[in-house]
């Protein structure tokens, strides 16, 4: 059984923009300062990160950017991997943490330069194992053809094997017609997407901006993000319009799934002809091979999903370096689970190879 971890993190350091940000932007790459609390934060485009309006625990376990990754691996790929064996993951799908909030920056040229930097570092440090380490590279989504050339780039000649986007654009959903062509690249070049929010990088997400704590703004942003997304992308048609083209919605479990698509199908029974683009009932798309979704690997909704909507679907994601992790635990979880059968956790344990289209030894 090969086991695909398909939700980690890198913690991007400061000098691989010393070393990858391209001019004339080098000069503008992002810094470390105490803030006045005494905490550590990131300098990028005169903004603080995290979010100096979100409150957080004056506490050295989590300060700044700590909060980001509390292993080595978090910016050490010989330290993952040995973290990968000891947790018994044969290969990790491997987001960023500043990339995931590129589309966020206010200049879009420089949020291209620092795509190509993130993209670079992330290839560079994979580069160790590379049919372990599998980053999705990241894309300045308030450029669509920049972000297609870095798409192409990534894939091409840094060996990517996908992309990744966030929920929504600046307030953008992911149905809207200026995505179109990011979908028809991806899908000529056969190649996954994985929808993934980011807490306290000025990313836009549904009911945040009524809250002031990591803690409620991560509990709202990532499952609220995600139920919008997936509706955004079966609702508004891109799994009708791009059937070859794969979802992956990440970090938000999986146990809101059957509620929301009975909610799908209620308003489609009786609000069709407000969804144009649909040609089938929801879960018919869920189902169809274009959707995955992580679990977190002790949720008690689990065998209830299951149940409902079988396990071709679901898959395996640790959330590795974060603190919410549970490594080097969560294999461990998902193997020792009473409550569901041995099918279910090898499907859930190995359904990433078939959402990033690769073989059991990590090759295309």
């Amino acid at each position: 059984m090969t086991i695909v971890d398909n939700d980690t993190h890198i913690n991007e350091p400061m000098e691989a923009f010393e070393k990858f940000l391209e001019e004339p932007y080098a000069s503008r790459r992002p810094i470390i300062i105490k803030d006045t609390f005494g905490l550590t934060r990131i300098v990028l485009e005169g903004r603080l990160y995290p979010e100096p309006r979100l409150k957080q625990a004056h506490s050295k376990k989590i300060e700044g950017t700590k909060m980001g990754g509390i292993h080595a691996g978090a910016a050490d790929p010989n330290a993952r991997l040995a973290d990968l064996d000891l947790e018994g993951v044969d290969i990790q799908v491997i987001f960023g943490s500043l990339g995931l909030a590129l589309s966020a920056l206010t200049d879009k040229d420089f949020g291209v330069a620092m795509a190509r930097a993130c993209n670079n570092y992330y290839a560079d440090f994979a580069s160790v194992s590379p049919n372990r380490l599998k980053p999705l590279a990241t894309l300045p989504l308030q450029d669509i053809p920049a972000s297609i050339e870095e798409m192409k780039r990534a894939t091409g000649e840094l060996g990517f094997i996908g992309i990744t986007v966030p929920p929504n654009v600046n307030g953008k959903n992911l149905d809207h017609p200026d995505f179109y062509p990011i979908y028809e690249t991806a899908q000529s070049l056969n190649i996954p997407i994985g929808v993934h929010w980011g807490n306290g990088a000025y990313m836009q997400a549904a009911g945040i901006e009524r809250f002031d704590t990591h803690f409620m703004t991560h509990i709202f942003g990532h499952p609220f993000e995600q139920m919008i997304a997936l509706t955004s992308i079966i609702c508004g048609g891109i799994v009708e319009m791009f059937p070859k083209l794969k979802f992956g919605f990440l970090e938000a479990g999986c146990g809101w799934l059957p509620y929301w698509m009975q909610r799908l199908h209620e308003h489609y029974e009786r609000r069709t002809a407000e969804v144009p683009l649909m040609k089938r009932e929801p879960v018919e798309y869920l189902l169809s091979g274009s959707c995955f979704i992580t679990i977190e690997p002790d949720e008690v909704m689990l065998p209830a999903v299951i149940e409902e909507l079988g396990d071709d679907i679901i898959m395996f994601g640790s959330d590795y370096p974060h603190t919410d992790s549970k490594f080097p635990n969560t294999v461990k979880f998902v193997k020792e689970r009473p409550d569901i059968s041995d099918r279910a956790k090898t499907k859930i344990l190995t359904n990433g190879l078939k959402f990033l289209g690769i073989t059991a030894n990590g090759s295309n």
